[in-house]
């Protein structure tokens, strides 16, 4: 009888049979070790599903991308509303500067004021309040970029100052309301 190719090759029938039996049961093998770890996974999948809400796993899954979702809508809200506050800041009063003192040598107790209300941009104004015995005067002055079209007093240059931030002056403004004043106007 011919065996044709593999005697042609050198090659016994008996080994062929071997090997292919061998490469058979490696399959085998693999195959059951990929039904195991199928097994496993379904047995972890119905784990995660089993319980109370597996039946709405899916709609829980939808409802938490809905919500993200809304997180999502309501960031964009806030980022708007925060630059809408930011944009207002810069025209609101938020640097103050406050220097009391007594305006006329007969007065004491420190009645005299000027206030400096600046904005983010050091525009503003100084309010300035003088007591005396016959009444009250009050003046108002404008005050661009920290500075004032119109001449200001000790006093007002301080409160400025103050509302400014400039180093020194929240000490020379103490120091100023401890001292009497030998300015008369």
């Amino acid at each position: 009888m011919n065996t044709g190719i593999f005697d042609s090759l050198g090659i016994s029938t008996d080994i062929v049979i071997i090997v292919l039996a061998a490469i058979i049961i490696i399959q085998f093998i693999l195959i059951f070790s990929i039904i195991s770890k199928c097994n496993r996974l379904t047995n972890r999948l119905n784990r995660f599903t089993s319980g109370n809400d597996a039946s709405n796993l899916e709609e829980v899954m939808a409802k938490r991308f809905s919500e993200m979702r809304q997180i999502v809508k309501n960031e964009k809200q806030q980022n708007r509303d925060i630059s809408a506050i930011n944009d207002k800041f810069l025209t609101t009063f938020c640097k103050i500067g406050l220097v009391k003192y007594d305006a006329f040598k007969e007065m004491s107790g420190k009645l005299s004021f000027s206030l400096a209300l600046l904005t983010e941009n050091h525009d503003g104004i100084i309010i300035t309040s003088m007591h005396s015995r016959e009444g009250c005067f009050t003046y108002c002055k404008e005050v661009t970029n920290e500075e004032s079209y119109y001449i200001l007093s000790e006093e007002e240059r301080l409160a400025l100052n103050v509302a400014i931030g400039t180093e020194g002056s929240k000490e020379a403004a103490r120091e100023r309301e401890n001292r009497k004043p030998d300015i008369v106007y």
